[in-house]
C-alpha cells in the first residue's frame, strides 16, 4: 500500500497505511487544510489503495478497478464538491448520499464518498449527514474535506478522524510538479513553492496562469524602488497589489526571501532567484535594516492573510518597508 501520487505529509500517509492494513480504517475521515494542499488528491489515492485488486504493490494503477478510479468512472465512488460559498453544499445532495449509502457496492468491497468543501454545509445539512455517520454501513467510507475543521459540528467531528494536511518542502513540491509537467522549469517551480508555502496546488496555478511572472515583476519593482530616495516610486510599485489579497501574501513571501538572500548574500546560499537584487540590497542596507524588512514582510503577510482592509494594506506596505530602513 502506498500513496506515491500524493507528495509530502509522510506521517499522515504512514498513519493511513497502518489504519488500513490493520483493519482500523475509520468510516469517516475529515481532511483539513487550505485549498491546493491536495485533499481531494489524497482522498482519491486512498480509494485507489482500497479498490486495487493487485496481489502486491498496491495500488498498481493498471488493474480494471484502478483504471476506473483514475478515470473518475468507478461506480462505487460518489464524489461531490461544493463551490465553497456559504451553504453551497445543498441538503438535498446530503439526502441523496444518505439514501445511496444503504445500497451495497457494485464492484468493490467499499463504497467511498468524497465530499468536498464540507465547510459549506449548513448545520441542517450536517445533521442530515450525521444520521449515516452514526450508524454507517460496514462497507462505507466517508471522506470530508474542509478548510478548517471548526466549520463542522462537534457531533460530526466526534464521529470522524481529523487529518490536517501541511504544505510540502519546496524541494519536494518542485520535484513533484516537474515530474508531472515537463514544460515547467524546476527553478520556477521551486520559487513558486517558496512563495506559496509549500502549497502545490497554488504553486502550479501560478506557474500556469502567468501569476508567478506578475508576482516576480512586482517584487523586483518594490525592491528596486526601496533603494530610491523617491517615496513615490515605492508607492507606485505597490499599486499592482490593489484588489488582489493573494498576490500580496505571495509577494510578501517572495520579498522576504529576497531580503533573506541579501542578509546572507556572502554565504552564497540564495533561494529567491533575485541574485542581482539581493547583491544591491546587501551592499546598500545594513544587516539590521534587512532583518527589519524581513520582519515587516512577515507582519504584512499576516495582515493580508487575516483579511485586513485591502486599501489600507496598499498604503501600509510602502510605509512599513520604508520605516524598516529608517526612511
Amino acid at each position: 500500500m502506498n500513496f506515491n501520487g500524493f507528495a509530502g505529509n509522510e506521517k499522515i500517509k504512514q498513519q493511513l497505511i497502518y489504519l488500513a492494513e490493520t483493519g482500523r480504517l475509520p468510516h469517516a475521515i475529515v481532511l483539513e487544510g487550505e485549498e491546493g494542499l491536495g485533499k481531494r488528491t489524497l482522498a482519491r489515492e486512498l480509494a485507489l489503495n482500497l479498490f486495487c485488486t493487485a496481489s502486491e504493490n498496491k495500488p498498481c494503477r493498471s488493474c480494471p478497478q484502478c483504471v476506473k478510479v483514475l478515470k473518475g468512472i468507478h461506480p462505487d465512488i460518489y464524489e461531490f464538491t461544493a463551490t465553497g460559498a456559504v451553504n453551497s453544499f445543498p441538503v438535498a445532495e446530503v439526502r441523496n448520499i444518505v439514501e445511496d449509502a444503504v445500497i451495497r457496492p457494485n464492484e468493490a468491497d467499499y463504497k467511498i464518498y468524497i465530499l468536498g468543501n464540507c465547510h459549506s454545509m449548513s448545520d441542517y445539512a450536517q445533521n442530515a449527514l450525521l444520521k449515516v455517520l452514526e450508524e454507517p454501513p460496514s462497507y462505507a467510507v466517508f471522506i470530508l474535506t474542509v478548510e478548517n475543521k471548526s466549520a463542522l459540528l462537534e457531533t460530526v467531528l466526534s464521529r470522524s478522524v481529523v487529518i490536517s494536511l501541511q504544505g510540502v518542502t519546496a524541494k519536494e513540491g518542485a520535484a513533484y510538479i516537474t515530474s508531472h509537467n515537463e514544460e515547467i522549469d524546476y527553478d520556477d517551480a521551486y520559487t513558486a513553492l517558496e512563495i506559496w508555502g509549500g502549497n502545490i496546488g497554488k504553486a502550479l496555478e501560478s506557474l500556469t496562469d502567468g501569476k508567478l511572472s506578475k508576482i516576480s515583476g512586482a517584487v523586483g519593482d518594490v525592491a528596486s524602488a526601496l533603494l530610491m530616495d523617491n517615496e513615490y516610486e515605492l508607492i507606485k510599485a505597490c499599486t499592482v497589489f490593489s484588489g488582489d489579497r493573494d498576490m500580496i501574501i505571495a509577494s510578501m513571501a517572495l520579498l522576504k526571501s529576497v531580503f533573506r538572500d541579501a542578509l546572507f548574500y556572502e554565504s552564497g546560499e540564495l533561494v529567491s532567484g533575485f541574485q542581482d537584487t539581493a547583491k544591491k540590497l546587501s551592499s546598500r542596507l545594513s544587516k539590521e535594516m534587512l532583518c527589519n524588512l524581513i520582519d515587516s514582510c512577515e507582519r504584512l503577510k499576516a495582515l493580508a492573510a487575516g483579511y485586513a482592509n485591502n486599501n489600507l494594506l496598499i498604503t501600509k506596505i510602502p510605509y512599513e518597508l520604508r520605516r524598516s530602513i529608517g526612511k
